[in-house]
C-alpha cells in the first residue's frame, strides 16, 4: 500500500470515531513514513511497518480513551483557550496589515451579527414574561428570572462557541497534503470560508437559538400535557383543549426535529413529515371545534365561591381636609360614629397571606399591600376540580379588596380630593364601565345641543334627571333600557346617577334588551393603579 493510499484509508476510519486532532496524527504518520523512506525503506515497506489499519485505529481509541479520563474538564477547556490564543497570536504576526485590517472588518461585522441575534433571545424573554404573568407575585417574578438566566447563559455559551468556530474555519483551517514537502505544508494557513459556509453557520446559529425556545416550549407542553391526562380520569370534560394541547404538542415536537435535523445535516423523511403535519392540524381543528362548545357550555362567575372565608384587615387613620387616598378603593362605608378612617382589606386567602403597607407622603396616603406568605391548600385545588366538573369557573380574586369606612362628610371630601388628584396627575389610570337605566322622559329645545333625560335605576329605585349632548342620544324611546358607558379615573364606582354623572364622563348610550337583575354590574374597576 502506498503512503498516500494509506493516509486516505486511516482519515476515513479515524473519521468514524471522531478522533481528536485527527489531522496532527495524519501529519504524525506521514513523517515517520518520509523517515522510513529516508532510512532506505520502500513506501509499501515503511506503510506495512506500521501494522494493519484497524490496529492503528484501536490502539488510538483506547490511548484517546485513557487521555480522556485522566484529564478533567478544565484543563482540557484551558488548553483549547491556549492553543486558540496561539493560533490566533500566529495569525497576527504572520499576516500583512491589509489583512489584518480585512480580518478586523470581518471579525467586527461577525460581533455584530451576534449582537443582533439576541433578538430572538429578546423575544423568547417576553414570551416568557407574558407566560409567568398569569402567576400571582412573586412566584411569577421567580419563573421569569429563572427563563431570563436560562435563555441568556444559553446565549452567551452559543455565542462563543460560534465565534470560536468562525475564526478557526475562516483562518486557523490547516492545509493537509500528502505531497513529500508536508513538514514545509503543516504550519500553512488558507481560507476555507465562502459565501454558503457563511449563510449555513448565520441560520444554524438561528436554529439553535429557536431549538433552545422549542425545548422549554416542549417541557411546560409536556407538563400541561400531564395536567390534562389528570384531569381527563378526574373526570373534567374539556376534549377540546385537551386535543389542541396535544396538537400544539406535536407541532412543537415536529419543528424540534427539523430544526435538529437542519443543525446536524440530516435529512428527513418528506412523506413522514407531511402525515404527522396533517395529523397535527386535524387535531388542532377538531379541538377547536370541540372547544368553542365546550366553552359555551362553561358558566363563568365573575366572583369568587360564597363558601371560600374573607379575611380582613383593618388600619386606621386621622382625617385631615386635604387628605388624599391614592390606591384601588373598592367601596366606601359610611358610619358617623367614627372619628378617623378605617382601611379595611378584605381578600380570599386563596394562595397567599396579606399585610397592609401604608405609606404616607405629605398629604397623599399611598393604600399599598404585598404578599407576605404563599400557600396553596388542597382543599382549593379539589374545589377548583370539582368546580371544572361542572363546568364552572370562579374569578378567584388573590389581590384584596380595599374598603374606606369613614363618617358622611369625610368620605366626601375624600372622594373630591381623589377625583382632584386623578384628573390632574401627570400619567393617571383611566377605567371604563357601564351602567343600565331605563329613560322615564326626555327634552330637548330648540336649538339646543344638550338633551334633559329622566332616568331610573334597577339597582336603587334612584331617578335622576341629567344633561347629555344630544349627539349621544339622538333616537330615544320613553320607558326603553340603554346602556351608558362610562370613563373614570378611579376605582370606586358610586350607585348613586347623580354622583356617576358628576364623577364620570359619558363615551356611548346604546339601546338594549337588559332588565332585571340582568342589568346588575361591577361596583369597581378591577384593573386600576
Amino acid at each position: 500500500m502506498k503512503k498516500r493510499e494509506f493516509l486516505k484509508k486511516l482519515k476515513q476510519e479515524l473519521i468514524k470515531y471522531n478522533i481528536e486532532d485527527m489531522d496532527d496524527l495524519l501529519n504524525n504518520y506521514a513523517n515517520y513514513i518520509d523517515e522510513k523512506i529516508a532510512m532506505g525503506l520502500s513506501e509499501e515497506e515503511a506503510v506495512k511497518s506500521f501494522g494493519t489499519i484497524e490496529e492503528i485505529v484501536r490502539e488510538i481509541v483506547v490511548s484517546q480513551k485513557k487521555q480522556n479520563v485522566g484529564e478533567d474538564i478544565i484543563s482540557s477547556l484551558s488548553k483549547k483557550i491556549m492553543n486558540f490564543i496561539e493560533q490566533f497570536f500566529h495569525l497576527i504576526k504572520t499576516k500583512e496589515p491589509k489583512e489584518l485590517l480585512k480580518i478586523f472588518i470581518e471579525i467586527l461585522l461577525f460581533i455584530l451579527f451576534i449582537a443582533f441575534c439576541h433578538i430572538p433571545v429578546e423575544l423568547l424573554e417576553n414570551f416568557g414574561k407574558f407566560l409567568f404573568s398569569i402567576l400571582s407575585n412573586p412566584i411569577n417574578q421567580m419563573f421569569y428570572l429563572f427563563w431570563k438566566i436560562i435563555l441568556n447563559f444559553a446565549y452567551i455559551l452559543i455565542s462563543i462557541s460560534c465565534f470560536t468556530k468562525f475564526i478557526s474555519k475562516r483562518y486557523f483551517i490547516k492545509d493537509i497534503s500528502s505531497t513529500k514537502n508536508t513538514k514545509a505544508k503543516n504550519e500553512k494557513t488558507v481560507l476555507n470560508f465562502n459565501i454558503v459556509q457563511g449563510l449555513a453557520i448565520i441560520f444554524k446559529f438561528l436554529a439553535i437559538l429557536f431549538l433552545l425556545g422549542l425545548s422549554i416550549y416542549l417541557i411546560l407542553m409536556g407538563i400541561i400535557l400531564c395536567l390534562c391526562v389528570y384531569f381527563l380520569f378526574y373526570g373534567i370534560a374539556y376534549y377540546g383543549l385537551y386535543l389542541i394541547f396535544l396538537a400544539l404538542f406535536l407541532l412543537g415536537f415536529l419543528f424540534f426535529q427539523l430544526l435538529y435535523r437542519f443543525v446536524i445535516d440530516q435529512k428527513g423523511n418528506f412523506k413522514r413529515i407531511l402525515a404527522f403535519l396533517t395529523i397535527s392540524f386535524l387535531l388542532l381543528g377538531s379541538g377547536c371545534i370541540l372547544a368553542t362548545f365546550e366553552i359555551a357550555d362553561t358558566t363563568f362567575v365573575n366572583d369568587a365561591p360564597s363558601n371560600l372565608e374573607i379575611e380582613t384587615l383593618k388600619e386606621e387613620l386621622p382625617f385631615t381636609l386635604d387628605l388624599t387616598l391614592i390606591g384601588n378603593i373598592g367601596d366606601y362605608i359610611v358610619d358617623n360614629s367614627l372619628a378617623n378612617i378605617q382601611i379595611i382589606y378584605k381578600y380570599y386567602p386563596i394562595a397567599t397571606k396579606v399585610k397592609t403597607n401604608i405609606e404616607k407622603k405629605d398629604e397623599k396616603v399611598y393604600l399599598n399591600w404585598d404578599f407576605h406568605e404563599l400557600k396553596i391548600s388542597k382543599e382549593l385545588i379539589f374545589q377548583m376540580l370539582n368546580d371544572l366538573k361542572e363546568k364552572k369557573i370562579y374569578n378567584y380574586y388573590l389581590e384584596p379588596q380595599i374598603i374606606v369606612r369613614a363618617n358622611e362628610e369625610q368620605i366626601k371630601i375624600l372622594k373630591e380630593n381623589r377625583q382632584k388628584y386623578y384628573h390632574n396627575v401627570a400619567i393617571y389610570s383611566e377605567c371604563e364601565f357601564v351602567r343600565t337605566y331605563q329613560v322615564l322622559d326626555f327634552l330637548q329645545r330648540n336649538n339646543d345641543d344638550f338633551t334633559y333625560v329622566t332616568l331610573a335605576s334597577f339597582l336603587d329605585d334612584d331617578v335622576y334627571t341629567v344633561k347629555l349632548n344630544s349627539s349621544l342620544v339622538p333616537n330615544l324611546e320613553k320607558n326603553a333600557y340603554y346602556e351608558f358607558l362610562f370613563k373614570t379615573y378611579q376605582s370606586f364606582i358610586d350607585t348613586d346617577i347623580e354622583e356617576i354623572f358628576k364623577d364620570s364622563e359619558v363615551l356611548k348610550v346604546v339601546k338594549t334588551n337588559l332588565v332585571g337583575q340582568e342589568q346588575i354590574q361591577d361596583k369597581s374597576c378591577r384593573i386600576f393603579y
